[in-house]
């Protein structure tokens, strides 16, 4: 493996820059996709269509996070608890939030069929055939198979061996981009599953963790860097290798220890709110918008005021549902282990 170098526990820069991400896509979505989608009264105030990427550095911070936490932990059990306690307590508190905005005072389009809305609390609605609630959710499927396959992985004992599931991964995601190009037939659910539309994305924040960890096996990792940088250039369209080149460039920044300035008190904020922010603002916002517009509130004050009030929801759901939820499932499990443990 090469020399170790200390990883410290809580990564503070890759919160802010989850935060910055979740800021980014939040821009896009007021102004840009509302535009899409509904129409700002008097056009958008301005189009933030690169916030949109903003959910690729996502991919590579999971990339990055997940390997660093398989390699703590020590037993598939904890790693799934451990997930599912970060996931699903905020996601369900987030879908009920913005049922209650959607069904009352929400746009005609936004409301889905009992049947789609129930679908919806499986997190993997799109694959089952139901749309989303809130368009942003799109991404927390392809988060769970990533989860999903990297737990496979190390079930089996694997992830020493890294690197040629990454090439495997790899070769895969660029055959498929070459038959959708090509309009050739590949398989459907192998697509979905082994999200492989984006898993280049993934290895890439894997292979900067071990650039990160691993100093001595840099060549190794940068070689299969260039791979994956490759393997997007080939198999996707063309505005996604300028994408990865960003994303690598701000993770080359992070390894290389400049992103220290995000270590502040704001930044490690919008960080802890990221993932509520996420889940909250899309539907919630547009409704926001679309009323304050049809007030004759002019489209930047409405986008800014929703952003706001996104923000202030945001901080609530985290507060009091997301960070306690995830403790007690936490505190609970440990208290299940101990107990289990301990001689009778």
């Amino acid at each position: 493996m090469g020399h170790e170098t200390s990883t410290p526990s809580r990564m503070v820069e890759l919160d802010a820059l989850r935060g910055i991400a979740a800021v980014a896509v939040l821009g896009y979505h007021f102004t840009t996709r509302y535009q899409e989608q509904i129409g700002h009264v008097g056009g958008p105030p301005v189009d933030l269509l690169a916030g949109k990427y903003g959910v690729y550095l996502f991919f590579l911070i999971s990339g990055f996070v997940i390997f660093m936490t398989l390699e703590r932990t020590r037993t598939a059990a904890d790693f799934v608890v451990s997930r599912f306690s970060r996931l699903f307590p905020g996601y369900w508190a987030a879908l009920l939030i913005t049922s209650a905005v959607v069904y009352t005072v929400g746009l005609p389009f936004q409301r889905l069929p009992v049947g789609q809305w129930l679908l919806n609390f499986t997190m993997v609605q799109e694959i089952l055939g139901a749309e989303h609630l809130d368009g942003s959710y799109w991404t927390l499927q392809i988060e769970l198979f990533f989860y999903v396959q990297m737990l496979f992985w190390y079930m089996l004992g694997q992830l020493r061996r890294i690197h040629w599931i990454i090439g495997g991964w790899l070769v895969l995601a660029t055959v498929e981009g070459l038959c959708e190009k090509h309009h050739w037939h590949f398989s459907y659910w192998v697509r979905e599953l082994m999200i492989l539309r984006f898993i280049p994305f993934f290895a890439i924040g894997i292979l900067f963790y071990r650039l990160h960890r691993y100093p001595a096996e840099w060549r190794l990792n940068l070689t299969m860097l260039l791979c994956a940088l490759l393997a997007i250039a080939v198999g996707e369209r063309p505005i996604f290798l300028p994408v990865a080149l960003v994303c690598c460039a701000i993770f080359a920044l992070f390894v290389r220890g400049h992103l220290r300035f995000l270590d502040s008190r704001f930044f490690v904020f919008l960080g802890s709110i990221s993932y509520a922010l996420y889940l909250v603002h899309q539907a919630i916002g547009f409704v926001v918008i679309h009323h304050l517009e049809q007030h004759g509130v002019p489209a930047w004050l409405a986008c800014g005021t929703a952003a706001l009030a996104t923000l202030a929801l945001a901080t609530l759901l985290h507060t009091t549902i997301e960070r306690p939820a995830m403790q007690r499932i936490r505190d609970a499990w440990r208290a299940s282990r101990m107990q289990a443990l301990s001689p009778r």
